[in-house]
């Protein structure tokens, strides 16, 4: 594998939006194209010693905190491949004035979900991974000890993983075997779609401090009882039990639906006899409403029987301005 020869920081407004520049139009490379922060590893610089050099050469703040390093990546320019390892990152200094670098960058937005396309103006390959890279810094979300990252391909193999924890299995149809590996890849790519598709879905939970996979959750649009719904959802592995993180993945998640989306409602559903769950969702102050069968499940469930017994829970945005 290629040695990392460029590196991005994906810094973000209390709005999660990111903060890119447009590059010059006397520029050799992707002259007019917008970009994220970042530039070439110099010689006898590590990664992260590039990464805190180019910020405050292109935007005049510094470097606090690593949050994470994204999954590295390959791109072409004249024949010459380079790999290319993105952060995201916090940095110290006056978000509301950046200094431009002189001759390279002309303008500077904040792009968040509502106009992810800025970064396809000007880009005459077509080519929308940094798109994608920038779209996923934007939906994530951070909690008091968990990173929330929105589903993609790339967490194909610790989806598979949680959903063979004997306590997850438990209660979404059993284990999935070896042979569900492709099919947890494409569950996975139909998630990252359903971002683009739907504004929203499941994020992989993280563990801060420690990095590991907590478990999943978040929001999908469904259908219940032939009527839409934005639905809240967890699954964290059995040995994270009683330690608060389903009720912190939920709780990021109605924060998401009613702030960033404009949600009025949004509902959980579970089996009648799942205590823990029903005890989460009144942790997040979700009320009782009915009770149904698993036929009212559209898009239900892997294993769920139409006769099965399920409870259905709802949380309503407060009307009051302070919301």
């Amino acid at each position: 594998m290629r040695e990392v020869a460029c590196v991005g920081a994906l810094i973000r407004d209390p709005e999660h939006r990111v903060y890119v520049h447009r590059r010059s139009p006397d520029r050799r490379l992707l002259p007019g194209t917008w970009d994220i922060v970042g530039g070439h590893v110099e010689a006898g610089e590590s990664p992260e010693q590039a990464l805190a050099r180019e910020i405050t050469e292109e935007t005049g703040w510094r470097l606090r905190r690593i949050e994470t390093a994204l999954p590295d990546w390959e791109w072409e320019h004249a024949g010459v491949r380079r790999r290319e390892r993105d952060y995201l990152v916090e940095v110290d200094g006056d978000l509301r004035a950046p200094r431009l670098e002189e001759g390279k960058h002309d303008a500077y937005a904040w792009v968040g979900p509502d106009n992810l396309e800025l970064m396809m103006r000007g880009r005459t390959d077509g080519d929308r991974r940094l798109r994608d890279i920038v779209a996923k810094a934007a939906r994530t979300r951070l909690t008091e000890r968990l990173r929330l990252e929105p589903v993609g391909p790339e967490h194909a193999d610790e989806l598979w993983a949680l959903h063979r924890d004997p306590g997850v299995a438990r209660w979404y149809g059993g284990a999935w075997s070896a042979a569900a590996h492709s099919a947890a890849r494409f569950r996975a790519a139909e998630w990252a779609a359903a971002w683009d598709r739907d504004g929203v879905h499941k994020w992989m939970a993280y563990d801060r401090a420690g990095g590991f996979v907590v478990g999943r959750g978040g929001l999908s649009r469904q259908l219940l009882a032939g009527q839409p719904c934005l639905e809240l959802g967890w699954a964290v592995h059995e040995r994270r039990w009683g330690r608060g993180y389903a009720t912190e993945i939920g709780r990021a998640g109605l924060t998401y639906a009613f702030r960033d989306l404009g949600a009025t409602e949004v509902v959980a559903y579970t089996e009648r006899h799942n205590l823990a769950s029903r005890a989460v969702m009144e942790r997040l102050g979700m009320r009782f409403v009915r009770e149904f069968t698993g036929s009212g499940l559209v898009a239900g469930r892997d294993g769920v029987h139409d006769d099965a017994p399920f409870v259905l829970y709802s949380a309503r945005r407060d009307p009051s301005p302070a919301s």
